[in-house]
């Protein structure tokens, strides 16, 4: 046989060689991917779809009831109108189950925080019937029926209608036997927008997602590439738009009803479908609040009778900048001193770590102990009285929970030791063998108290009063409390059935502390996690802890959409930290750490909020701080002095209610103009009718295209006037570092006052 591999041998050593190079390419990027595919963490929500079926209303059953001033209508569908609302304030898709119901099977772990929620249907029941409608001696009505599996078996269900309050309409509904999911429908148009549930940072228009509302870390990234992708790989913690601290069943759409859920379950809803929203409850019984209005705003003042709105806060916050330092009494005393030079007002210093600090991997941290650290800051009353002589706060931290190591190092500074305290209490929260349960706090151990315990409460209120007292201190970050870890035992029940619940109750911790330490109304708090009743349970609220970047996913752009989302939930005395908390250094990426410029821009997007306060964030060592570079303290010095000169323009819209002072989407107090819902506007706020501002989102811009409500505007610092009254418009704008797009409408006070204090600011040089 003849061989016809003339091939010479060297040449297919070479080969072979490099065949098995490729090969073993081949294997260790699989391999690789293999580690990344275990490395990686759980999707942080994992829900499965709501039951679908059909509906069939019984001939009693039919009929229309007044209820209230609303008018109930139950056909080959329900309809509910009400004379204040132009659409229908409910309507359920047409000859389609609105009630379903399902057996769940959940699975939970808690990453850092991040509680990462999965759950299947084990059965389901999608058909309904209604059997029968009537109204009671009360006025209210209820329908009752059943709804039927694949397999013909049936539950009991049932709704109850009453008018809890002019223009709201109270849904209570039920399913009985093994069911522990419902779900509720209500039909939208295909072009409506949905807004609001609290701190969510997807979008204006949520329509297309799925949310749930669990109160949770958020993460550090929450989707921004590869930043998101490098986090999880190694901590798991980055989280997605689907994780916040702050969530809310409150909404309103673009046709301004606002369909609500108000009970403490762990819920989701559903925004996918094109025809519908869905509320998912992971209870047997849910209520629900349904608004009558013709106008966003006034939607969400009907849900505000069931919420609550919060007050103002007290004068003293808005005269200028609540300056973030730390560091000890001498260094806290210099950068005091550099803003000062800058000309900065300083309404309070916020001294996070009044209680010490520790270095973590994540960066400085906290000791989790709320007692003052006496040899961080030596003579604190000396420095306090020097303070308040100058007309300046002194605001502290807390937070639920604490570390035992932080109670030894107070105790054994002749402290005391509250992580002692409420061990011997049996105040803390557990693990299943009935040891305290200790919990990773990027770097330290940490153990909650269990809220779910009255008496541990009023211990954890009374130690913060007594600590404040003795700090004499004007208020506090509360922190955290976005929940126990699902498995922990509690006096009250497992962790997991206490979540949502959580964030009202740590509010509650603080308002009873206020009131114990004889602050009250000229306190302040400020928190970090919360529910629909926040917007009456919390003092004030937080965005939590942003990245120090530009992006839209975690940065200063997802701010201004948390804001609005948060204002179209009912929530108004809302901010956030100037320049964002979390920087991080990972391997493969730049260094992620805010520069003068984004902390300069940070402040300018900051200037509507309630309250305008700074962070100096977790490596406060590697990023830009107000009190650092003199030219930057000039800059936020300026914009903390055209915070105060808007204090007036805040005090007149809180004449008109608490929730006129909320930081908008320009679309809510303009409704009726169509264009300012398409986009444009999406990166705007309005404060009131007569306050305009559009920050400058991405590095190296000095102008930016400004889309102008119908008015005419002028603009704070040349004068110009832009718009027209008979429509929206757009016009760009030149916006150089220090001096943002901010416009007054012509012809107001507000503008007048701006006008004056440009003037002045102008005179000085």
């Amino acid at each position: 046989m003849i061989d016809d591999d003339r091939t010479p041998p060297r040449r297919r050593t070479a080969r072979r060689i490099g065949w098995s190079v490729v090969a073993l390419l081949v294997v260790a990027a699989v391999i690789s991917g293999i580690f990344v595919a275990v490395s990686l963490p759980r999707a942080s929500t994992d829900l499965a779809d709501a039951p679908a079926g059909s509906l069939r209303v019984d001939t009693e059953a039919r009929g229309v009831w007044q209820i209230g001033g609303f008018s109930v209508l139950l056909g080959s569908r329900l309809r509910v109108t009400h004379p204040a609302a132009e659409k229908p304030v409910w309507e359920s898709p047409s000859r389609e189950a609105f009630l379903t119901a399902g057996v769940g099977d959940p699975w939970f772990i808690d990453d850092l925080g991040i509680l990462r929620v999965s759950d299947r249907l084990a059965q389901t029941w999608g058909d309904q019937r209604i059997r029968t409608a009537s109204v009671d001696a009360d006025g209210a009505l209820t329908l009752d029926g059943t709804l039927t599996d694949a397999e013909g078996d049936d539950v009991r269900w049932q709704l109850r209608f009453a008018q809890g309050a002019e223009g709201r309409l109270d849904v209570a509904a039920a399913v009985s036997g093994a069911a522990d999911r419902l779900y509720l429908a209500a039909a939208l148009e295909a072009d409506e927008g949905v807004h609001g549930f609290g701190a969510q940072s997807a979008a204006w228009d949520l329509r297309g997602q799925r949310l749930a509302l669990v109160p949770r870390e958020q993460g550090i990234g929450r989707g921004a590439q590869p930043l998101s992708f490098l986090v999880d790989l190694q901590a798991s913690a980055a989280g997605g738009h689907d994780t916040t601290y702050l969530v809310s069943g409150v909404n309103v759409t673009d046709q301004a009803r606002s369909f609500a859920y108000r009970g403490d379950a762990i819920a989701s809803v559903d925004l996918r479908p094109v025809d519908r929203m869905i509320w998912e409850v992971w209870a047997a019984e849910a209520e629900f609040s349904f608004a009558a209005a013709s106008e966003p705003v006034n939607a969400l003042t009907v849900q505000a009778t069931w919420t609550g709105a919060a007050p103002a806060p007290p004068i003293w916050a808005s005269r200028g900048l609540i300056a973030g330092l730390q560091g000890g009494t001498r260094e806290v005393r210099e950068k005091l001193a550099a803003l000062q030079e800058a000309g900065t007002p300083i309404a309070a210093v916020w001294l996070q770590d009044w209680v010490g600090g520790r270095s973590t991997d994540f960066g400085e941290r906290l000791q989790w102990n709320w007692t003052l650290d006496r040899d961080l800051y030596p003579e604190w009353d000396e420095f306090v009285a020097e303070l308040q002589a100058q007309g300046i706060n002194v605001l502290t931290y807390v937070n639920p929970s604490l570390s035992e190591d932080s109670g030894a190092a107070a105790a054994a500074r002749g402290g005391r030791d509250l992580y002692a305290e409420a061990e011997a209490a049996g105040f803390l929260a557990l693990d299943e063998d009935g040891e305290v349960l200790q919990t990773d706090q990027h770097g330290f151990l940490a153990a909650a108290v269990d809220l779910s315990d009255e008496a541990a409460r009023e211990w954890l209120a009374q130690a913060i009063a007594d600590e404040a007292v003795a700090a004499k201190a004007s208020g506090w970050m509360a922190d955290f409390a976005e929940g126990p870890p699902p498995e922990a035992r509690l006096q009250g029940g497992l962790g997991i059935d206490w979540r949502v619940r959580w964030p009202v109750l740590w509010q509650q911790v603080n308002t009873r502390a206020l009131e114990l330490s004889g602050l009250g109304a000229e306190g302040l708090v400020w928190h970090r996690s919360g529910t629909a009743a926040s917007a009456g349970a919390a003092d004030a609220l937080w965005m939590g802890d942003q990245m120090q970047d530009w992006s839209a996913e975690d940065g200063l752009r997802s701010m201004i959409a948390i804001t609005q989302s948060l204002s179209a939930s009912g929530m108004a005395q809302v901010h956030g930290d100037i320049g964002g908390y979390t920087s991080i250094d990972l391997p493969l990426l730049p260094d992620v750490v805010r520069d003068d410029e984004l902390l300069v821009r940070w402040a300018e997007a900051s200037l509507l909020q309630p309250l305008f306060r700074t962070h100096e964030g977790n490596r406060p060592d590697a990023a830009a701080q107000v009190a650092g570079e003199s030219r930057v303290a000039r800059q936020v010095g300026r914009l903390a002095r055209l915070f105060a000169a808007l204090s007036g323009e805040r005090a007149r819209l809180w004449a008109d209610g608490p929730l006129a002072t909320a930081a908008q989407h320009p679309w809510m107090l303009s409704p009726s103009d169509r264009l300012l819902a398409q986009g444009s506007a999406d990166d705007e706020l309005q404060l009131g009718p007569d306050l305009l501002l559009a920050p400058v989102l991405q590095s190296d811009t000095d102008s930016i295209a400004v889309t102008f409500p119908p008015g005419r505007w002028t603009h704070v610092w040349t004068g110009a006037v832009y718009g027209n009254p008979a429509g929206v418009t757009q016009s760009l704008v030149s916006a150089p570092l220090g001096r943002p797009a901010l416009f007054a409408r012509a012809d107001t006070s507000v503008a007048a006052e701006l006008a004056a204090f440009i003037a002045a600011e102008d005179a000085e040089g």
